[in-house]
C-alpha cells in the first residue's frame, strides 16, 4: 500500500517555514527528508528545529561529533536504515 503525503519543497517554501528550512540547511548542509514531511505545519516544525538545534548542534556537555556517533549508533542498534 503506498501512502501520498503532501509536503512543500524547500525551494517552495514562504515565510516561516523558509526561515525554518534556512536553519535546517545551516544545521545539515541539506533539508533532511523528515522534516519536510512535516512542512505543512511551519507552526509545528518550527519548535522542533529548535530542539534538534539545542539538543544535537550547540556544544554544551558534550560536543556535536559525540552525540551523532551516539545517535548513529542507537539507530544502528534499533536497526533503524534512515
Amino acid at each position: 500500500m503506498d501512502y501520498h503525503l503532501k509536503t512543500v519543497a524547500p525551494e517552495a517554501a514562504q515565510g516561516t517555514l523558509q526561515d525554518t528550512y534556512a536553519t535546517l540547511q545551516e544545521m545539515f548542509m541539506m533539508v533532511p527528508k523528515v522534516f519536510v514531511a512535516q512542512s505543512l505545519r511551519p507552526d509545528l516544525l518550527a519548535p522542533i528545529v529548535t530542539y534538534v538545534k539545542r539538543l544535537m548542534v550547540e556544544d554544551h556537555g558534550l560536543p556535536r561529533s559525540t552525540k551523532e556517533l551516539i545517535a548513529a549508533h542507537v539507530s544502528k542498534l534499533n536497526a533503524c536504515a534512515y
